[in-house]
């Protein structure tokens, strides 16, 4: 079964409303679940956020998702993201884009760090408005296994050289994630 094919599935139940312990969305960004049995989960963050500033060589984030308390396998992760540069000054920058456990930080301007791409790894993308779309099945067996006391936090990160400044970078898109709870309620 092809990735879309998957999402149409979850989406022929609809979204579920009323469910708890199914995690956080962070700044402007709105949730929906979709799911059968309440632990084979697919997660739609809908993003409508900006970006903090950048300037020269650094790297930033944005915390999409934190996942609830417990055990769960992450298996799938898509990205349908657009960057926009409010000012006009970084339209013609390519920052590499990525979903991480752990927010980028520091001036880098690459992802030189592994949890800053260990949910989706790197795409190069442009802040002119076009959608960058990637998804990535797990290569750790199928599954990203995030145990009771790991790191439950999803940033949507980028990093770059920055040719000019930019106050504010709007990023807006969908985020998919499908994972199955494997503790909890």
């Amino acid at each position: 079964m092809s990735y879309a094919d998957k999402i149409n599935w979850h989406k022929s139940y609809g979204p579920k409303t009323g469910l708890t312990g199914l995690g956080t969305g962070g700044a402007g960004v709105t949730m929906q679940h979709f799911t059968v049995d309440g632990f084979h989960i697919m997660t739609k963050l809908t993003v409508n956020g900006v970006m903090p500033a950048v300037t020269g060589t650094i790297g930033v984030g944005l915390k999409v998702f934190e996942f609830p308390a417990g055990v769960h396998s992450l298996k799938v992760a898509r990205m349908s993201i657009a960057l926009t540069a409010a000012d006009g000054n970084i339209d013609d920058d390519t920052p590499e884009l990525s979903l991480g456990s752990v927010i980028v930080v520091g001036a880098v301007a690459t992802m030189t760090t592994a949890t800053w791409e260990d949910i989706l790894t790197a795409q190069v993308a442009v802040c002119d408005g076009t959608v960058e779309e990637k998804t990535l099945v797990s290569a750790t067996a199928g599954h990203i296994v995030n145990e009771a006391a790991g790191v439950k936090n999803v940033f949507l990160n980028m990093a770059d050289i920055w040719a000019g400044a930019e106050a504010n970078c709007p990023v807006t898109g969908e985020i998919w994630l499908e994972w199955t709870r494997m503790s909890g309620t």
